[in-house]
């Protein structure tokens, strides 16, 4: 099954099925027009000679014709390769030359970030010229095997991985997820090169849904779709919400949100004191603390015996999901571990890495690195990861990739980055900074490099300089000796 087919299991194709806020005013488009644009698309890209299996990038904000190549590379038998607009040039160009990218579609904003590649910019004449064609009769046929996406994600060691997902991962997962919720109006804010608003936008459009896609997260804008349109359906990262109950605190305007029957939270650790400021939010909502990764989706859902969710539970094994918790020193089942996933949601695995697929995949089982704990009722909750890695306002930060940045700097000997507590962000990164002998260096002047040399969001918000770094008993960096010094150092500026 093709993963464009998903358009056409739409039991309602003449009705509105996208609220575009990207234009002002805001464009209605229905699954009809979605599709012949996916399919005019996909003829264009044949017609380019283009074979089939090649990669098709797009480096693009949050606006309708996303949809346009996220469904009409597959459907031209070719691979789509979301980019994430938020990620250094050089970063961008190790994707593009990693992916042997044969086309780049992108909007205005970065149309000339990556000049080595044959690019077509939205909106242009070009673009113009190549959606002016005649539409793709048929569907290329694929295997369920066959590669549909290849999305980026972070590596531990600071080189983005492409995770390779079938046509059957993506369908699999939107048939399974999607049947759930049929009809919702989903409020769409994450960037759609992330792999939870991408799948949302499939689930609603094949299940009959409409998407209110947000060009950008803000907290008012937020609020004024959910009053405008209706929506029923709402997804975002803990920070998210942290915002949006403090614009609410300040705003003059009233909003109803009435009409919201289901909120997910993930992408980062979610509290109960937050939940229950969500819950406040939503009084009539349905709050679940959703989970999910790059690699695999869909792992939990309701328990089979009906039994109430505890709150910040991210749920009971799914009926359709083989899953495992794998006690990270002894290697043998437990009720807390690392997260093993069996299903045909799993990824192919990632492009070209051999080692990586080696180390994470097992007989079928995906490694997801998070450590979970389950209760007596069969209910999952998040503990930890099993290496460093943190998140920070949905965004994954390894440390070893920030530190290697930070250590280009002419004047930085040793870096260690570790995550401090935060309670609009869930965690941010600080830095602990040797410097060269005889070499003097200002905070502001690390923050600036770190801006300039990785993504915004991995910056380390505080710095400090030292003498030396502990080590551990095992002559690693004591990285949990940091953490607390770092968090006693906070609280000392808080006091002073």
């Amino acid at each position: 099954m093709n993963v464009a087919s998903l358009l056409d299991r739409n039991p309602n194709p003449d009705g509105v099925a996208l609220v575009d806020r990207s234009r002002r005013p805001a464009s209605e488009i229905s699954v009809s027009q979605i599709t012949n644009a996916v399919r005019v698309f996909a003829q264009a890209l044949i017609d380019m000679g283009i074979p089939a299996g090649s990669r098709v990038g797009l480096l693009a904000g949050n606006l309708g014709e996303y949809y346009t190549v996220m469904f009409g590379a597959p459907a031209a038998g070719m691979v789509f390769v979301p980019m994430n607009t938020r990620l250094p040039k050089s970063t961008l160009e190790y994707i593009a030359d990693d992916a042997d990218l044969k086309l780049l579609i992108t909007d205005s904003e970065h149309a000339n970030l990556l000049p080595d590649i044959s690019t077509i910019v939205i909106g242009s004449q070009n673009w113009v010229d190549m959606m002016s064609g005649a539409p793709l009769t048929d569907l290329v046929g694929v295997q369920p095997s066959d590669v549909a996406i290849q999305i980026y994600t972070s590596g531990s060691t600071g080189r983005p991985k492409g995770v390779l997902l079938s046509h059957e991962n993506v369908t699999f997962t939107v048939l399974e997820f999607g049947a759930t919720i049929p009809g919702e109006v989903m409020l769409v804010s994450a960037p759609l090169y992330h792999k939870n608003a991408s799948m949302a936008s499939k689930m609603a459009f094949a299940s009959g849904g409409k998407v209110v896609l947000l060009p950008q997260f803000s907290a008012s804008e937020y609020l004024e779709a959910v009053n405008e349109h209706a929506v029923t359906m709402c997804s975002g990262v803990p920070t998210m919400y942290a915002l949006i109950t403090a614009e609410l605190r300040q705003s003059s305007s009233k909003y109803d949100l009435s009409s919201v029957q289901r909120v997910f939270i993930g992408s980062a650790p979610l509290t109960e004191a937050l939940f229950d400021d969500v819950q406040a939010l939503f009084p009539s909502a349905l709050v679940t603390n959703g989970y999910g990764t790059t690699e695999a989706v869909l792992e939990f859902g309701p328990h089979p015996e009906d039994l109430p969710r505890p709150k910040i539970s991210l749920g009971y094994q799914h009926q359709n999901v083989q899953l495992k918790l794998i006690d990270p020193v002894s290697g043998l089942e437990s009720n807390q571990g690392e997260l093993w996933v069996k299903s045909k949601g799993v990824m192919l695995g990632y492009h070209e890495l051999p080692e990586a697929n080696a180390e994470r995949l097992t007989d079928g089982w995906y490694h997801t690195g998070d450590l979970m704990h389950r209760d007596e009722d069969g209910w999952y909750f998040f503990v930890g990861r099993v290496d460093d890695m943190f998140v920070c306002a949905g965004e994954n930060i390894y440390p070893d990739s920030v530190e290697q940045m930070l250590e280009k700097h002419p004047a930085v000997h040793q870096a260690v980055v570790v995550p401090v507590a935060d309670e609009l962000k869930g965690q941010l990164p600080t830095a602990f900074i040797r410097t060269e002998p005889d070499h003097l260096l200002a905070v502001d002047a690390v923050k600036q490099f770190a801006l300039k040399n990785g993504p915004a969001y991995a910056h380390p918000r505080h710095v400090w300089f030292v003498d030396e770094i502990p080590l551990a008993s095992t002559a690693k960096i004591d990285r949990a000796n940091l953490t607390k010094k770092a968090e006693e150092l906070l609280a000392l500026d808080r006091n002073t």
